[in-house]
């Protein structure tokens, strides 16, 4: 008898707790064994039934579902990136032989506009070299020797380096002091000496300031049609280019015509090719050779190509750097490798290395990310400007510009 009340007890017990009456078991009336009223049985109140009060379901104190406790960090900012486009000086050689002839070089052309002349030919490659890269290169000028002058005498930055250069530049070399006609006589007994002195031009480049601002790399550019004079040698030109280099200037040598292949003017160019650190590939010659406009176009393309720069801002500070991410196309990059990608703190920049930076000078890549939080790409708009990317984020490159 006892053992059927005790088996009695227990049949009641078990009832009761199956009870879903408001009545039962744990007085929220929800039926779950917990004190609130939200039928998880997770005792928090939310409903999510992860253990916590955020209602995310994660199971962590913050509300974005991430399982993480940073949700003010995790991928939600981009940051705009500005390109820092370098500084080149263009020294560009006005000796009286720029009268010359390109298809007769024993021959004088009639004047500064007569196309078949060395000056004519170099002085609109510049021209179409400026008009081409408006914004990715800022471009500045220096013509040597200075007007009626010959050796002895530093020329001056005629045009400081600048976006849309072209104007101003061209300004410069189409006024008549300046074009080699107006002083030079063929004879030589006119107000320009015919001295090319070349050292001095470089010597006089390294001491432009700005060749020497922060954080942008500084060039130069030697446009000439021969080999230097006034004493110079390929030694003294070796030692002005190492200078330069010493400053962070490299430099590449460009000759134009068919005096610069001469013994004496080639070891000189090739001496600036070798020490500016920015020979021709492939060298001997260790100069940049073109006899007419189309070669120049295509020299000075090669030469820009390198100067390019890979360094872009950002246009705000991230709060921690290992946190930041970098797509190409949006396509993640690897950080801190040879052809990755780096944040430099000082400047807030990231620059791209090796086949990363390659692929944008050979203009491959559309659009640079930078990402603060988690490794999502996303493109933050700004104003588009002729750089080769797209800046807007449309899907469009460079739309409006006129090159």
């Amino acid at each position: 008898m006892v053992m059927v009340l005790l088996v009695g007890a227990l049949v009641l017990c078990v009832l009761d707790a199956c009870d879903d009456s408001p009545s039962a078991g744990d007085g929220d009336g929800d039926g779950d064994g917990d004190t609130d009223a939200d039928s998880d049985g997770d005792g928090d109140g939310d409903g999510d039934g992860d253990g916590d009060v955020d209602g995310d379901g994660d199971g962590d104190t913050d509300a974005d579902s991430d399982a993480d406790t940073d949700a003010d960090t995790c991928g939600s900012t981009g940051f705009a990136v500005e390109a820092t486009p370098p500084n080149v000086l263009i020294v560009f050689d006005r000796s009286c032989s720029m009268r010359r002839r390109v298809d007769a070089p024993g021959q004088f052309g009639d004047g500064p506009e007569d196309e078949r002349t060395r000056w004519y030919v170099a002085r609109e490659a510049v021209r179409r070299l400026a008009g081409r890269y408006p914004t990715q290169v800022s471009w500045g000028l220096m013509v040597f020797p200075p007007v009626r002058e010959g050796c002895g005498t530093l020329p001056t930055v005629d045009v400081e380096p600048q976006p849309g250069a072209e104007g101003p530049i061209m300004a410069i070399l189409e006024d008549a002091d300046v074009e080699p006609f107006t002083h030079c006589s063929g004879s030589g007994t006119g107000e320009q000496p015919h001295e090319t002195p070349t050292v001095e031009a470089l010597e006089a480049a390294r001491d432009a300031e700005s060749l020497h601002q922060p954080g942008r790399e500084g060039y130069v550019l030697l446009v000439t049609d021969g080999g230097a004079s006034c004493d110079e040698t390929a030694d003294s030109l070796a030692a002005a280019t190492t200078d330069l280099v010493a400053d962070g200037i490299r430099t590449a040598a460009v000759g134009f015509s068919g005096d610069t292949e001469a013994a004496g003017a080639a070891e000189m160019l090739n001496a600036i090719g070798l020490a500016g650190e920015l020979p021709r590939p492939g060298g001997p010659p260790h100069y940049y050779r073109a006899d007419d406009g189309a070669e120049l176009d295509a020299v000075f393309d090669e030469i820009t190509d390198l100067a390019i720069s890979c360094t872009f801002i950002l246009d705000g500070t991230p709060p921690a750097s290992d946190r930041l991410y970098l797509f190409l196309n949006d396509e993640e990059l690897p950080r801190d490798t040879a052809d990755g990608w780096t944040y430099d703190e000082a400047t807030n920049t990231v620059t791209l290395g090796g086949a990363s930076c390659d692929r944008l000078r050979r203009g491959e890549v559309e659009r640079v990310s930078v990402v603060y939080g988690c490794p999502d790409p996303i493109c933050t708009p700004t104003e588009e400007v002729c750089d080769g990317l797209d800046n807007d984020c449309d899907g469009e490159i460079d739309e409006g510009c006129l090159y």
